[in-house]
């Protein structure tokens, strides 16, 4: 199961800070050009977030050269056949900055993403922080297990019990009601309780859904919508632009974020290193695009996400894991 969700100028906002990093780090690399074209041109917040990042990397240029850093200097037309404005003046290379500079960099970046995560907060009834858990019973004595970094809103009228999952993920234990139907909405995707206990997550461009036990009937997404039964130990994935994955899992498998564990099973180690981001209290930045792209298997310990990243970067050779401030994690290559 990938990434808890983000509003989608939240998400583009992040996004864009990779792509600094990225294309400083491999400036001459035609495909990861071409990858950042196709991305730009996704969704309009990712060029308005582009845009924005851009100009919090010139506003501190200028003090982090003082400070020594290392930097490069980009023109437009370096990048993606000029398809969007770069820092006007230079670049930094975030793995390469002192602790100083690259707090400010990374400084700048968030407060790009802080106003749409604050809104989000206020529309939540219940809501979690970085490394923290909740579990709260509902009105009709449903149970959930809200995972870090989450947020629901519940709202019980009109005959049915509906609960959206704003951010994150959470695992649902219902109450059956017959006459009172529960759902849980994520993203445009509708998942109707059938007696049952399950977890809804927010991916990469997609909402997933496990369940434990019992069924869910799940349907939404893009055109044309699915709609899909599940049942227990069935998984799928629903893109929000289309498609969809199912597959199989044990029951311990699923949600096993509750014991803190995170089993991945062939996923990118991208979204592994998201998977990570609510357990820590800072930012991690994952610096070297082909090595964010590979696919990996394993179980990792959440209680420890600096030390698991450590362990995942060793099992690659030429990846290392590096501290720089206690709030700011680097991956990168040797």
């Amino acid at each position: 199961m990938a990434r808890g969700a983000e509003s989608e100028e939240e998400r583009a906002a992040r996004e864009a800070t990779d792509w600094l990093i990225f294309l400083e780090d491999e400036p001459d690399d035609a495909a990861l050009r071409a990858r950042f074209a196709r991305w730009l041109s996704a969704h309009p917040a990712n060029r308005a977030a582009w845009t924005e990042s851009a100009r919090a990397y010139d506003l501190i240029g200028p003090a982090s050269a003082q400070d020594g850093a290392a930097v490069r200097v980009f023109e437009a037309r370096d990048v993606a056949d000029s398809v969007a404005p770069l820092p006007s003046r230079r670049a930094m290379a975030l793995r390469r900055l002192p602790a100083y500079g690259a707090a400010c960099a990374l400084a700048a970046c968030l407060a790009l993403v802080a106003v749409p995560r604050l809104t989000l907060w206020w529309q939540a009834d219940y809501a979690t922080g970085t490394g923290q858990e909740r579990s709260v019973r509902l009105a009709d004595g449903t149970d959930v297990a809200l995972g870090p970094g989450s947020a629901i809103a519940v709202q019980y009228s009109g005959g049915v019990r509906r609960v959206r999952l704003l951010k994150g993920r959470a695992f649902f234990e219902v109450t059956h009601d017959g006459a009172h139907p529960f759902v849980v909405e994520a993203h445009g995707v509708r998942t109707t309780d059938l007696g049952t206990g399950f977890e809804v997550a927010f991916g990469e461009g997609s909402t997933d859904i496990a369940v434990a036990h019992g069924a869910v009937q799940a349907e939404g997404g893009a055109a044309p919508p699915v709609s899909e039964r599940l049942g227990a130990g069935q998984w799928a994935r629903i893109g929000w632009s289309g498609g969809v994955q199912r597959g199989e899992a044990t029951e311990s498998e699923i949600a096993a974020w509750r014991r803190g564990q995170l089993i991945v099973s062939d996923r990118p180690v991208s979204e592994v290193v998201d998977q990570f981001r609510p357990y820590f209290s800072g930012i991690i930045i994952l610096a070297n695009a082909r090595f964010a792209a590979r696919h990996v298997t394993g179980v990792y310990d959440l209680r420890d996400p600096v030390g698991a990243l450590g362990a995942l970067a060793q099992a690659h050779e030429g990846m290392m894991v590096r501290r720089v401030t206690p709030w700011l994690v680097v991956i990168s290559s040797r």
